[in-house]
């Protein structure tokens, strides 16, 4: 089957090519709250793809880049509504990925988009970068991140504090919050809570970064969570798309 008529086959079923999903974080002692938005790719031969099926192949092709901008225009047109029923978001966040930084591609394209959006404020996006650019020349990574702070975007990295993180990298650059590995989160299970998540949440704090601890699945996850200086956290392991309600979107 052709590209074309397997597109046409998508609109045809009457299935949602793309979707966005709404992880909200919660904060200890805020009453913000900031939306991780999270791209989901439905499709006649594949079924339904989240990120997690489909980013180890996207960060490397140029299908990602194409993906990461229909986020970003997806969202954009969806944030004044998001805005107008949660008057408590402060930020959504749009995972990218390290390499898009080059020549400053990423700034460009979020430029770009936010210019068909004069109703956006850049403040209300937040690139969320995985900690693989702590592999990349951070140099060079400094400068382009600089690049999107100065349009007024904010920043994330992900996945930070895996066992061969080189966390002392994340004072290249600033940036607003890091969200936690699952190496760190599963440590505030055991004995290892103070000595590895809150060592590192001591740290992050230090360089003035807040931090969050995703998807935890117990109260007690959440409340050591809390003890060891952890700014926010989200619950559990996110909806599929058709178990998204208004209120679980937007919490």
């Amino acid at each position: 089957m052709k590209l074309a008529d397997k597109v046409k086959a998508l609109i045809d079923s009457g299935v949602a090519p793309i979707l966005l999903q709404y992880e909200p974080v919660r904060f200890f002692s805020s009453a913000e709250t900031i939306l991780r938005s999270h791209l989901v790719v439905n499709s006649l031969e594949l079924g339904t793809l989240t990120m997690r099926e489909y980013r180890f192949v996207a960060r490397r092709t140029k299908q990602g880049d194409h993906l990461v901008e229909r986020h970003l225009l997806k969202l954009c047109r969806e944030i004044p509504a998001l805005l107008a029923e949660n008057p408590s978001v402060t930020a959504v966040t749009v995972p990218a990925y390290a390499r898009l930084l080059r020549d400053g591609f990423l700034a460009k394209t979020v430029l770009e988009i936010l210019s068909f959006f004069p109703e956006v404020s850049p403040a209300t996006l937040c690139i969320e970068l995985s900690a693989d650019i702590l592999y990349e020349d951070m140099e060079e990574a400094a400068g382009r991140i600089a690049e999107l702070r100065s349009i007024g975007v904010k920043v994330a990295i992900s996945e930070v504090g895996d066992e061969f993180c080189p966390v002392f990298r994340l004072t290249a650059t600033p940036f607003d919050y890091a969200f936690l590995d699952r190496y760190a989160t599963d440590s505030l299970l055991g004995e290892g809570a103070e000595r590895i998540a809150g060592s590192l949440v001591g740290f992050l704090h230090y360089i003035k970064v807040k931090v969050i601890a995703p998807r935890l699945e117990a109260e007690g996850q959440i409340a050591m969570a809390e003890a060891v200086g952890c700014d926010g956290y989200t619950v559990g392991a996110l909806p599929m798309p058709e178990e998204v309600t208004a209120d679980a979107r937007y919490g």
